[in-house]
């Protein structure tokens, strides 16, 4: 009898997707996180969210999907490459009023 390994590419496949979109919203989850630790404006979550995960996609030994690192140096770099794009802001962080 020959074995079909086309079951077992198709588990690879299913379990390589899995795990890409596990990676995704833990990214966009810690994220979200750090972004209302410092009080970034609500618009802008999903915005940096989708940066961080890019960033982390392509620097994969910073994630440690276990605990979330609240660095503001993200949202900092964040800015820098996109601040330009939101005319709505000066700052991405709220203004704290008393």
């Amino acid at each position: 009898m020959i074995d079909n390994p086309l079951p077992d590419q198709v588990m690879q496949e299913m379990d390589t997707i899995q795990k890409a979109s596990d990676f995704e919203d833990y990214c966009k989850n810690h994220a979200i996180e750090i972004a209302k630790h410092y009080k970034v404006h609500d618009e802008l979550h999903e915005d940096f969210a989708e940066w961080y995960h890019n960033y982390m996609s392509q620097n994969p030994e910073l994630f440690e999907p276990t605990f979330i690192l609240l660095d503001s140096d993200y949202i900092v770099d964040w800015w820098k490459d996109n601040g330009e794009y939101f005319d709505d802001f000066n700052s991405p962080y709220m203004e704290i009023t008393k």
